[in-house]
């Protein structure tokens, strides 16, 4: 069975790139993986594993680049007999869209997050993934979507891809954190509008005041790193901004507690990234973090937008070490018991082999 993966740009910080490589990586030997993108700093993932995705250097913003593209996807697909194209960008879905009138192929389009604008020109695929029931919910009520077009498949996280090979001190002293500090710790994408990095920011410089011995951690790459690039400049000994890591679980380790201050967050692969690695973990309540997380059980929950809230859930955590083991505790059981690869791929592949069988 072949199938061509799509997406603009294979990053390291990219949670959908991690997907991608999990799909490719674990599915069973009767699925033949193609993956096509325009490029990325995040090949590595790939290579370590020994799959070689397509990097085309082409500009999907400028109507030759497109044409280009739509050219270089329609032989690709007669040339390596392709039956499913999965986009994991809504750029390619519109492609997809295009191609299907001259390939006898199934088309699939995976969504990770909100948008709203240029209805007519999207999610025509046959099917499409939500990565959370929060994202299902939105292609019906703002794209008019059929619920029976749609699937939900959750993230998941690829446990043998779980080793950290850098002892924690040597790493808090290679960073310059105090072996005794406290690490509140972020990694993603480096954004105030959808991320919320500026909420914590904000909860950080009050925190800190009071809370010595506390270090905040952030890891990742995006529209505000250089505000945060300055503020950690001025604030040395308190804070650290790392560009993102391809051994991400080395920095987890660090980490006494991974919050998310999200505005928007879908499904976020750090959630339950935190889970495997045994970390206490604290999330805006929205979209698919207040969907998995269940305050005061596995994580702690505190209202979108609100420093003084995520301060105080923060207090919680310094104060009271046991009770964020628990809370870690009760995350990593929930990860391990349905969010793994073990558990996720399955329902690519069912998907896979039904979209072919309704087709037949």
């Amino acid at each position: 069975m072949k199938i061509l993966h799509l997406q603009t740009e294979l990053n390291l910080a990219c949670g959908i790139t991690r997907t991608i490589s999990q799909i490719v990586k674990n599915s069973s030997i009767e699925f033949e993986h193609h993956l096509i993108a325009l490029g990325g700093n995040g090949l590595s993932r790939f290579e370590t594993f020994n799959f070689n995705p397509t990097i085309l250097n082409l500009n999907r913003f400028s109507l030759i680049g497109d044409l280009k593209i739509y050219l270089f996807l329609l032989n690709y697909c007669k040339e390596h007999s392709i039956q499913i194209i999965h986009s994991h960008h809504r750029s390619f879905d519109t492609i997809m869209w295009l191609l299907k009138p001259f390939l006898k192929v199934k088309t699939i389009t995976s969504v990770q997050s909100k948008v709203y604008n240029k209805k007519l020109f999207s999610y025509k695929a046959d099917k499409l993934i939500a990565c959370s029931k929060t994202i299902k919910n939105h292609l019906i009520n703002n794209f008019n979507i059929d619920e029976n077009r749609i699937e939900v498949i959750y993230n998941g996280v690829d446990s043998a891809s779980i080793k950290p090979v850098t002892k924690k001190e040597q790493l808090k002293q290679e960073i310059d954190i105090g072996l005794e500090g406290f690490v509140i710790g972020f990694a993603g994408r480096i954004d105030f509008k959808e991320k919320g990095v500026d909420i914590l920011l904000e909860a950080f410089k009050a925190l800190s005041k009071q809370h010595l011995k506390i270090h905040l951690l952030l890891i990742g790459e995006g529209s505000n790193y250089n505000e945060v690039e300055r503020y950690c400049g001025i604030n040395k000994s308190k804070a650290t901004l790392l560009s993102a890591k391809e051994n991400i679980f080395d920095y987890y380790n660090l980490m006494d507690l991974i919050v998310l201050p999200s505005r928007v967050d879908p499904f976020p692969l750090t959630m339950i990234e935190a889970g495997f690695m045994k970390r206490p973990l604290i999330g805006s309540n929205v979209d698919g973090i207040a969907e998995f997380i269940e305050h005061d059980v596995n994580g702690l929950l505190f209202e979108s937008g609100n420093t003084d809230e995520l301060k105080q859930q923060i207090v919680k955590i310094i104060e009271n070490k046991k009770f964020g083991a628990t809370l870690a505790d009760n995350l990593y059981n929930k990860v391990l018991k349905s969010f793994t690869v073990q558990k996720i791929v399955p329902h690519y592949e069912k998907l896979y082999k039904d979209i072919l069988n309704d087709a037949n």
